[in-house]
C-alpha cells in the first residue's frame, strides 16, 4: 500500500518524478515523520529526504503540508475501508449475534495493527483540537463507527455487553485498549512473527473487556 514505509537505507535508487513510486514514498515518509514527531515537528524537507525526491515535488504535488498530511489520512482510511466494508457484511451475515460481533471486534482491531504507525499517529491527533483532529474524526473514525455501532447495539440488546455499556463508549474502550499496547510494544521494535502474536493477544484479551462471558 502506499503508506508503507520503506527505510532511505533500503531502496535503490530515486523514484522517478511524477510516478506512483514517488508518490507512495512522499506518503509513506509522510506518514512515518508525523508518527514520530508529531505534524509540528516534521518539516517538508525533512520527508523528501526519507522519501528519495526533491522537496519542490512535494510542494508541486500536493501544494503544502496539511494537504499532504490531509492525502496520509485519505490512504490511512483507503487502507482500511476493506476492513471496514467486511465489518458491515457481519450486520446481515448469518450466525448468531456473539458470533458476528466477536468477529466484527477481531476485524476492528486487526484493521488496527495492520499499519505499524497507526496507533502513534492517531493517539497524537486526535489529543489536539483543531482541524485535524475534526478530519481524523470525519475521515477514520465515523466510518468504523457507523461500522460497528449496529453490531454492539444488537450486543447491547442481547446483554452481552459487559455492565450494559453502551456501544459508542465500547468501541472507544476496544480502540483505547488496542492503542497503549500497540505504542508501548512498537517501541521496542517487532518482528513480523512479534507483530502477528501481538495481533492476536491483543484480540484474545480486549474483547473480554467489553464482553460478558
Amino acid at each position: 500500500m502506499p503508506i508503507h514505509h520503506t527505510p532511505p537505507s533500503r531502496r535503490r535508487g530515486r523514484p522517478a518524478k511524477g510516478t506512483p513510486a514517488a508518490r507512495d514514498a512522499m506518503l509513506g515518509a509522510a506518514l512515518h515523520g508525523f508518527s514520530r514527531k508529531g505534524y509540528g515537528g516534521t518539516g517538508l524537507r525533512e520527508i523528501a529526504e526519507e522519501a528519495g525526491v526533491d522537496p519542490a515535488l512535494i510542494s508541486h504535488q500536493f501544494g503544502s503540508k496539511f494537504a499532504l498530511w490531509k492525502a496520509v489520512v485519505d490512504e490511512i482510511a483507503l487502507r482500511l475501508a476493506a476492513a471496514r466494508r467486511s465489518i458491515e457484511e457481519l450486520h446481515v451475515a448469518s450466525g448468531s449475534t456473539e458470533e458476528r460481533v466477536r468477529e466484527g471486534l477481531t476485524r476492528f482491531v486487526t484493521a488496527n495493527c495492520d499499519i505499524p504507525e497507526l496507533s502513534k499517529f492517531l493517539s497524537d491527533e486526535l489529543s489536539q483540537p483543531g482541524e485535524r483532529q475534526e478530519y481524523i474524526l470525519r475521515e477514520i473514525w465515523a466510518p468504523y463507527q457507523d461500522a460497528m455501532l449496529p453490531l454492539l447495539q444488537e450486543a447491547r440488546a442481547d446483554g452481552l455487553l459487559r455492565h450494559d455499556g453502551s456501544p459508542e463508549l465500547t468501541l472507544m474502550m476496544v480502540m483505547g485498549a488496542v492503542m497503549l499496547p500497540l505504542l508501548m510494544m512498537r517501541r521496542r521494535g517487532l518482528s513480523k512473527r512479534d507483530e502477528a502474536e501481538l495481533s492476536r493477544r491483543l484480540v484474545s484479551d480486549v474483547l473480554p473487556m467489553v464482553l460478558a462471558a
